[in-house]
C-alpha cells in the first residue's frame, strides 16, 4: 500500500469515527433521526475500511433506533446485517448479541418460530464460546416464547436453566430476573408461597444491585400475587410504592403495571370510578410506549370495568380490540380471559348465539390452559345464555359441571365462583318450581358471604334473589323489602344492573299487591335505566310489567301495544324464557277483550313454552286461563281437565316451600283460581267435589279469600229478566243457591 493510499485510508477511517462519535452525540440528545443518518455514514466508511467489527457497531445502533420508533420489520434487517458485518469481523459473541437482539424484536412482532430460531443459533454461539451469560439470556428468552405460548412446564425448564447459567456467571441481577419470571409462572399456577419467596428474593437482589427498575417489576408481581390471594391491603401498599418508585425514576411501563394492578383492586372493591381512571391511565401509557402486550391488559380490564358500569357498546368495542392484539402477540393466557369476557358481554347485549360461541371457544381455551378461574366463569356465561333461551334443564346441567369443577380449585378462586353458582342454581329452582332447592342454593351462598371478601360483593344479587322467592311464594311485602334492600346495597357497591333489577322487583311486589300507579311508576323508571345500561332484555320486563299493569286498570290497548313492544324486545335478545310469559300475558289481554280465540292461541304457544322449560307455575297460570275461557262457553268437561292439571301443578310447587307456614301465604295467591275451578264442579252438579277441593284449600289458606270469589260470582249471576228464559232462570237461581251452600260450608 502506498502512502497515499495509507493516508486516504487513515483519513477515510477518522471521517468515520467522526461520524460514529456524531451519531452517539445526536443519541444521547434524543435526536434519533440525525442519529441513524450519522451512524449510517459511518457503517458505510467503516464498511469500505475494512472495520467489519465498527460497521456492525453503527448498524447494531440503526437497529436499536429503529426499535425504539417502532419500526420492527427495520429493526429486524438490521440486526441481521449487523450480524453478517460481525462473522466479517469474526467476532462470535458479538453475533450471538445481534441474534439475541434480533429474537426479542421477533418475538414483539409475535413472529415466534423467527424468533425461536434467532435465540437458538444465539444459544449455539454462546455454547461453543462457553458464556454462561449468554446462555442465560438466551433460557430467559426462550422461557418468555413458551410462556407467551402458555406452554408452563416448558417455561419453567427454561427459566430454571437461566438461573442456573446466571449463577455460574455470577451475574445477580441477571438470576433476579430469571427468579422473578419463574415467580410468574408459579403465580399463575397458584403456587403463590414459592412465588411470593422468589419475589421477595429478587427484590433483595435488586436493592443490593441499586435496580430500581427492577424493584419496581418485582414489586409489580407481588402486589399480584396479593391480589390473587385477596390479600387487597397488602397489594394495594405495594403497588402504591411501586408507582411512587416508577415516577421518580421515570419508568412508564412500571407505572403502567402499577396503575393496572390497582384498577383491578379498585374493581374487585367496588370502587369503579377510581378503577376506570387507574385502567385508562395505564391504557395510555402502554400505548405511548408502544407496548401491545400491555396496551391489550388494560384495554381487557377497561372492558370489564365498562361491563360492570353498563356500558356494554364501549365495553364490546374495547374487549374485541384487546383480544385482536392478544391475538397478534400470540399471548394465549390473555386471550382466553378476554375471549370469556367478551363472551358475558354480548350475552348482556342480547346476542345470544354470538354469545355462546364466544363463551364456548373461551372454556376450550381455559382447559387448554388449565385455567379453571376462566372455565368457571365461562361454564357461568354459558349457563345464563341456555337459561335465556329458555334450555332451563341445559342450564342446570352447566352449573353441576362448574360447581365440581370449583370443588377442585383452591378457596380463593372455588369459593366465589361456588356463591356464583349457587345464585344461578337458586334463579333456575325458582323457574322450576323448587323453593325448597332455591331456598338451600342461598343459604349456601349466605354462608360463603360471610367469610369472603369477593362473596360478600355477591350480597346484593343474593337479597334480589331471595325477593324473587318471596314474591314467587307470594310474600309481596317481604319481596319488595328484600328488593328494597339489595337495591340500596348495590347502588353503593356501584353495581347498576343489580340495582336496577332490584327496582324491577319492587315494581313486581306492588303490582302484585294491586298498587297500580305506584307500580306503573316504577315500571317507567325501571326501562329508563335499562336503556341507560343497553339491555334490551330488561328494557322488554319493564315494558312487560306496564303491560300487566294496563290489564289491572282495564286499558286493553295500551296491554296489547305494549305487549307487542316486549315480544320485539325479548325477540331482539333470543329471550324465550320471557317470550313466554308476554304469550300468556297477551291472551289475558285478548280474554278480557272476549277475543277468545287469539286468546286460545297465544295460551296455547305459551303452554309449550312452559312445558319445555318446565315451569310449573306458568303452566297453572295458562292451563287456568284456559279453563276459564272454557267454562264461559260451558264446556265444562275441558275446563275442569285445565284447572284440574293446573292444581296439580299448583300444590306440587307449594309442598317444595321449604317452611310449611309459608305454604298459606303461596296458595292464597291462587284463591280465584280455586273459586273457579269449584264453580265448574258446580256445573257438572259435582257439590261434594268442590267442597273437597275448597276445604283442602281453606285448611291451608284460610278461606277469607274464596268467600270473597264466591260472593262476587252469587252476585254476577243473573236470576231473572227478559232475556233469560224460564229454565234458565230455575238453573240460575238453583246455582246460586248451592253456590250460596257452598260458601257458608267453608
Amino acid at each position: 500500500m502506498t502512502t497515499s493510499e495509507h493516508e486516504k485510508k487513515e483519513k477515510d477511517r477518522q471521517q468515520a469515527e467522526n461520524r460514529l462519535q456524531a451519531g452517539f452525540n445526536a443519541y444521547n440528545d434524543g435526536k434519533l433521526d440525525q442519529a441513524a443518518e450519522a451512524f449510517g455514514d459511518a457503517e458505510i466508511r467503516f464498511r469500505l475500511s475494512g472495520d467489519f467489527k465498527q460497521a456492525g457497531d453503527c448498524r447494531a445502533m440503526i437497529a436499536d433506533i429503529q426499535e425504539q420508533n417502532n419500526a420492527l420489520e427495520q429493526a429486524v434487517n438490521s440486526y441481521q446485517r449487523a450480524l453478517k458485518h460481525y462473522q466479517e469481523a469474526d467476532r462470535p459473541l458479538l453475533m450471538a448479541s445481534s441474534a439475541l437482539s434480533m429474537g426479542h424484536v421477533e418475538r414483539r412482532l409475535a413472529h415466534l418460530d423467527r424468533a425461536q430460531d434467532a435465540y437458538q443459533n444465539a444459544q449455539q454461539i454462546y455454547r461453543k464460546q462457553q458464556n454462561s451469560k449468554g446462555l442465560g439470556n438466551v433460557e430467559l428468552a426462550m422461557g418468555h416464547i413458551e410462556l407467551q405460548r402458555a406452554n408452563m412446564s416448558y417455561a419453567t425448564e427454561h427459566y430454571q436453566d437461566a438461573i442456573r447459567y446466571f449463577k455460574e456467571a455470577n451475574e445477580t441481577t441477571n438470576e433476579a430476573d430469571a427468579s422473578r419470571s419463574l415467580a410468574d409462572i408459579q403465580r399463575l399456577r397458584r403456587q403463590f408461597g414459592e412465588a411470593e419467596a422468589a419475589y421477595k428474593r429478587a427484590l433483595e437482589i435488586y436493592q443490593q444491585t441499586g435496580d430500581n427498575y427492577g424493584l419496581v417489576d418485582a414489586q409489580v408481581g407481588l402486589g399480584r400475587i396479593y391480589i390473587d390471594q385477596e390479600r387487597l391491603d397488602e397489594a394495594t401498599a405495594v403497588l402504591a410504592e411501586a408507582l411512587s418508585r416508577a415516577g421518580l425514576i421515570e419508568y412508564e411501563l412500571g407505572q403502567a403495571d402499577a396503575n393496572l394492578g390497582l384498577a383491578e383492586i379498585n374493581l374487585i372493591q367496588s370502587q369503579v370510578d377510581q378503577a376506570l381512571i387507574a385502567a385508562q391511565s395505564a391504557l395510555q401509557m402502554y400505548s405511548d410506549q408502544h407496548n401491545a402486550l400491555g396496551t391489550a391488559s388494560a384495554g381487557r380490564i377497561l372492558g370489564e370495568i365498562n361491563l360492570r358500569r353498563g356500558q356494554l357498546s364501549y365495553a364490546n368495542s374495547i374487549m374485541e380490540r384487546s383480544l385482536r392484539t392478544f391475538q397478534a402477540v400470540a399471548y394465549r393466557l390473555g386471550q382466553a380471559e378476554t375471549t370469556v369476557g367478551l363472551g358475558l358481554i354480548q350475552y348482556r347485549r342480547g346476542f345470544l348465539s354470538r354469545a355462546r360461541k364466544t363463551l364456548e371457544d373461551g372454556l376450550k381455551q381455559a382447559h387448554a390452559l388449565d385455567n379453571l378461574q376462566v372455565a368457571s366463569r365461562a361454564l357461568l356465561g354459558l349457563a345464563y345464555t341456555n337459561k335465556q333461551q329458555g334450555e332451563l334443564s341445559r342450564a342446570k346441567s352447566i352449573l353441576s359441571d362448574a360447581h365440581d369443577q370449583a370443588e377442585k380449585v383452591d378457596s380463593a378462586i372455588g369459593i366465589p365462583a361456588i356463591a356464583a353458582i349457587e345464585i344461578a342454581q337458586a334463579r333456575l329452582d325458582i323457574l322450576s318450581g323448587d323453593m325448597k332447592e332455591a331456598d338451600h342454593h342461598l343459604e349456601e351462598a349466605e354462608a360463603a358471604a360471610n367469610n369472603n371478601f369477593l362473596v360478600g360483593q355477591m350480597l346484593p344479587e343474593i337479597l334480589a334473589v331471595r325477593g324473587q322467592l318471596r314474591l314467587a311464594e307470594g310474600d309481596f311485602n317481604a319481596a319488595e323489602a328484600l328488593y328494597s334492600s339489595a337495591h340500596n346495597q348495590a347502588e353503593g357497591l356501584q353495581q347498576p344492573e343489580i340495582a336496577v333489577e332490584a327496582l324491577l322487583g319492587q315494581a313486581q311486589a306492588r303490582l302484585s299487591r294491586g298498587e297500580l300507579d305506584a307500580a306503573l311508576e316504577t315500571f317507567y323508571a325501571v326501562g329508563r335505566q335499562y336503556q341507560v345500561l343497553e339491555n334490551t332484555d330488561g328494557d322488554g320486563l319493564a315494558v312487560l310489567g306496564v303491560a300487566q299493569v294496563h290489564i289491572g286498570q282495564q286499558h286493553w290497548d295500551e296491554a296489547l301495544e305494549d305487549c307487542e313492544a316486549a315480544m320485539v324486545r325479548f325477540k331482539q335478545a333470543d329471550d324465550q324464557t320471557n317470550e313466554a310469559d308476554v304469550l300468556l300475558t297477551r291472551g289475558l289481554t285478548y280474554r278480557s277483550r272476549e277475543e277468545m280465540d287469539s286468546a286460545l292461541n297465544d295460551f296455547e304457544q305459551a303452554l309449550r313454552h312452559y312445558h319445555h322449560q318446565r315451569r310449573p307455575l306458568g303452566v297453572a297460570d295458562t292451563r287456568f286461563a284456559r279453563g276459564s275461557i272454557f267454562l264461559l262457553r260451558k264446556d265444562f268437561e275441558r275446563a275442569r281437565d285445565e284447572q284440574g292439571k293446573a292444581i296439580i301443578q299448583v300444590e306440587r310447587v307449594m309442598n317444595s316451600i321449604k317452611s310449611p307456614e309459608r305454604w298459606g301465604t303461596f296458595l292464597r295467591q291462587y284463591a280465584e283460581q280455586y273459586a273457579e275451578t269449584a264453580m265448574t264442579d258446580l256445573r257438572q252438579h259435582n257439590d261434594s267435589q268442590a267442597l273437597t277441593l275448597l276445604q283442602n284449600f281453606a285448611r291451608i289458606a284460610g278461606s277469607q279469600e274464596l268467600k270473597a270469589h264466591l260472593q262476587a260470582y252469587e252476585e254476577a249471576i243473573p236470576v231473572g229478566g227478559e232475556e233469560l228464559s224460564g229454565e234458565d232462570i230455575q238453573n240460575n237461581t238453583d246455582l246460586v243457591k248451592r253456590l250460596a251452600l257452598l260458601r257458608r260450608s267453608l
